[in-house]
């Protein structure tokens, strides 16, 4: 028997009716009475709990669709007028608030969706009901919600969004495209200044439609745009439109450069509005805060244009001119994916999918002839201890990528040596110099190449002699690996304060704002150079254990692979390995005092669970500072 919670209503029904009598006798009243209020507002609760389980109608609005008598004024109870269908009505009444009414769970109301289908009652026809029999002049605030969710949500499918809403989805697949174009096209018309419809009915004409019709789709854009011209996210829809176009273009050389360049043109005022936009500005539809992310949508978009755009050209004198006129905003856009993608991810244990960094590479190759791995910028050279492990992201692209060998990355430092002696004043280049050197000692901690600690602090410090507190993330970072302030706390504490300083004043705080920021080294047993293990380390040591677990089984599939070195990040398994135990230098609170005066161990961790002790602290840092992994293990009881 469902408990029910105080503030529910019993629905008092008939019990003397068994729970299958009881649907089946609802099914068959539906399939008579497909007309009736009742039916319809059943049909309505139905829908609703079905694909927004959150979502309610007020008794008010339920009375409205039933039509008079209204029991105020002597009419029949809501229990009785709504016969047979009272079992699966749930009211509550929140305190303070009216009384709200749901299907008493969404099981139910699945199964009743279908059902209505079956009736001759589709989604299509109960969702414009629901647009038209509670949305007069003004439509209140928790029904356009729900209407805006049920025709424009998309939800999460194995990391990656669905085409459409679920409905809309099922709409497509179960009746057909013109219904949920109809849908779609009414509620564009009904909120006139909603964007996210049109934006829907646009995507709909160039994804559902058998062929797309870029043409209309490229106008429903085009009003979406008009109704909300400041959001990145509305303006992406027009980009991809032209982009979809392009890919599926027929026609010769010149239209495909016309219809590139439009858009290069779209995306680029992504780009743009997606710089002025904060974090607690509007969402997809205009008219709610959105979560607070950066949408890359405009970057990444101008990329795959100019990649499908040199793949189509046959025509070399036109290539050639494309690659003239592009290469200069490809390879600006491509360093913004590097250290986009190598100082972060969308969170703790999600990557991009696949195809994102395929694309980047891949245009950037053709627009520069030089391969991304092979990159020696300074999140390149951070990047090349991963190449070759199972989720890397040239191995997750699909390229053939090896290990950087001993060899490879002695041969890195030799080049930025000579660099640096060429441009002993440029701080960047002294930077890549100095982060080569820790590379190579995560490789080769005896290579006769590498420069000694003096050496590279005595880089450092000219550099901050000048430029004391004005200096890149990347430069403190070094700074602080290096411990160039000697053991002094005051030192210490000033430094990750500049760090800190630096992410906030860098773009980096902006675009990589809620990601979740990668830890690039990690404190270890070494000495030098070789006691910052970087991470790539100990994710050899994670995917190493996944095949041994993995061996005994059949077949396992590279899904499974990724899932469970993912739960091993997650549930923080790898904390107890030997093997990462073995090269990770545990750290207690008093011996990084300095950080905690610095206001860092606040900052960074959590209030401390009376049921759990801290047993070990490993020292991270990311591209904005220090970074704590904390190991608790529950109190032992000893009584």
């Amino acid at each position: 028997m469902e408990r029910r919670s105080p503030d529910t209503e019993s629905s008092g029904v008939d019990r003397e009716m068994s729970g299958v009598e009881l649907v089946e006798h609802c099914f068959l009243y539906m399939k008579e009475n497909p007309t009736s209020t009742n039916t319809q507002l059943f049909c309505m609760l139905a829908l609703l709990k079905a694909y927004v389980p959150e979502s309610y109608l007020l008794m008010s609005e339920c009375q409205r669709i039933l039509g008079p008598p209204d029991p105020i004024h002597g009419g029949p109870p809501f229990e009785q007028r709504m016969e047979p269908f009272t079992n699966f009505i749930r009211k509550s009444s929140p305190n303070p608030g009216p009384k709200r009414v749901c299907m008493i769970n969404q099981v139910s109301a699945q199964k009743a969706v279908e059902v209505m289908a079956d009736s001759g009652i589709p989604r299509s026809d109960t969702v414009k009901n629901i647009m038209f029999s509670l949305c007069g002049d003004q439509a209140e605030p928790h029904v356009l919600q729900v209407i805006k969710d049920l025709l424009t949500k998309r939800e999460m499918v194995e990391k990656r969004k669905e085409k459409f809403s679920r409905l809309v989805e099922d709409i497509l697949k179960l009746e057909s495209f013109n219904k949920a174009l109809l849908v779609l096209e009414g509620a564009s018309t009904k909120f006139s200044e909603n964007a996210a419809f049109p934006q829907v009915v646009s995507r709909l004409y160039y994804i559902a439609k058998k062929p797309s019709d870029y043409v209309i789709a490229e106008e429903w854009a085009k009003e979406a745009i008009d109704r909300a011209p400041d959001i990145s996210y509305i303006a992406d829809t027009l980009g991809q439109v032209y982009k979809n176009r392009l890919l599926r273009l027929r026609k010769g050389p010149e239209e495909i450069i016309r219809l590139a360049d439009e858009a290069f043109t779209a995306f680029e005022d992504v780009e743009r509005k997606a710089d002025k936009e904060e974090p607690l500005q509007m969402d997809t539809e205009g008219t709610a805060p959105i979560a607070a992310t950066f949408n890359n949508r405009g970057l990444f978009g101008f990329l795959q244009v100019a990649k499908i755009a040199f793949e189509k050209l046959s025509d070399q004198q036109l290539k050639a001119s494309l690659i003239q006129n592009r290469k200069k905003n490809v390879k600006a856009k491509f360093e913004f994916f590097e250290w986009y993608l190598t100082y972060s991810t969308p969170d703790e244990t999600t990557l991009e999918p696949d195809y994102f960094w395929k694309d980047v590479a891949l245009c950037y190759k053709h627009y520069t002839t030089e391969a991304a791995a092979d990159s020696t910028s300074f999140p390149g050279l951070l990047d090349c201890l991963n190449q070759g492990l199972f989720g890397s992201r040239g191995k997750r692209a699909g390229f053939r990528e090896e290990e950087k060998s001993g060899f490879d990355l002695e041969e890195f430092q030799r080049e930025l040596k000579n660099d640096y002696e060429e441009n002993v004043d440029d701080v960047q280049v002294a930077e890549r110099y100095i982060l080569s050197n820790i590379i190579l000692s995560n490789r080769m901690p005896d290579s006769p190449q590498l420069a000694s600690m003096e050496e590279l602090q005595t880089i450092l410090l000219r550099f901050l002699a000048t430029e004391r507190r004005h200096r890149s993330p990347e430069f403190y970072l070094l700074v602080l690996l290096l411990r160039l302030f000697g053991g002094s706390d005051s030192d210490l504490r000033q430094y990750v304060t500049f760090m800190k300083e630096a992410y906030e004043r860098s773009s980096y705080a902006k675009y990589l704002r809620s990601r979740y920021l990668l830890p690039l080294f990690f404190l270890g047993e070494g000495s030098g150079l070789s006691k910052w293990i970087h991470k790539s380390r100990l994710d050899a040591i994670v995917e190493q254990t996944v095949e041994a677990e993995l061996a005994g089984e059949n077949n396992p599939t590279d899904l499974e692979k990724t899932r469970r070195i993912e739960n091993m990040w997650r549930n923080g398994d790898v904390w107890q390995l030997p093997e990462i135990q073995n090269i990770l230098r545990p750290v207690r609170e008093e011996d990084i005092k300095e950080l905690v005066c610095a206001g860092w161990w606040k900052e960074n961790v959590e209030p401390e669970d009376p049921t759990l002790s801290a047993t070990l602290i490993y020292l991270g840092f990311n591209i904005k500072g220090p970074a704590p992994f904390i190991v608790r293990v529950p109190h032992v009881n000893n009584d």
